[in-house]
């Protein structure tokens, strides 16, 4: 973190040496961040948003979009109305990713690459990790035709993280592959499980799933304990 001096920072955000002192006695929290260079205080560049109504706004929107899918999710499972999706929210999980592909592909389609995707690494690092892949299969909201895939991935090897996921990528090297950390407390699992696990629009594979006590009947939902 780069810090300045008061009058440095005072002319980068535009306002008086007084201002800024008032600022940091209202804000204790912040005025913690500042750090002293001998005997005069210095002032976190970073904190130079804080007079920036654009970047404050920006980030006002984007911290009420979190809550908002964490409020979502929060009655969801509160609501339990998918056991089996509040199991799977509490485990473990690596990335959060989504396929949408370059052609219209039906469901069959869809699914089949998800099953090919799970052989594929589980083939390349299946005996020296543990590997699970929740998915889901759906059409998209704005268009006519065809389905994409969003699927949650759990690698507990730290070592083969990044690579499973590199291998994500190359495997759809054609298709649109988007990917993030997962957040457990984010809406990742609420925006797949909306609609219900149920039928054949989704499956759990994973090469320890006894092990972890999962079990269940993906015909039309059946079963789930």
């Amino acid at each position: 973190m780069k810090y300045e001096n008061i009058e440095t920072f005072a002319e980068r955000v535009g306002k008086s040496r007084r201002t800024i002192h008032r600022f940091y006695n209202k804000n204790p929290e912040l005025k913690e961040e500042r750090k002293w260079k001998g005997r005069k205080v210095t002032f976190p560049i970073s904190h130079a948003k804080f007079w920036n109504t654009e970047i404050i706004f920006d980030e006002n929107k984007t911290l009420n979009d979190s809550n908002r899918k964490m409020r979502n999710l929060l009655d969801y499972l509160h609501e339990n109305k998918n056991p089996l999706a509040n199991k799977f929210w509490g485990f473990d999980w690596t990335y959060f990713v989504s396929v949408d592909y370059k052609y219209e592909r039906d469901k069959d389609y869809s699914i089949t690459m998800m099953d090919k995707l799970y052989d594929f690494i589980n083939e390349k690092y299946g005996d020296r990790t543990t590997l699970r892949i929740y998915y889901t299969t759906e059409p998209f909201a704005n268009r006519n035709n065809g389905q994409h895939n969003h699927m949650m991935v759990y690698i507990e090897n730290e070592l083969f993280k990044k690579l499973v996921l590199n291998q994500i990528k190359k495997f759809f090297k054609y298709d649109r592959v988007d990917s993030s950390d997962y957040t457990k407390y984010e809406g990742g699992l609420f925006y797949m499980a909306k609609e219900g696990t149920q039928g054949t629009d989704w499956n759990i594979l994973g090469n320890n799933l006894a092990k972890e006590g999962i079990k269940y009947e993906n015909k039309g939902y059946q079963k789930a304990v």
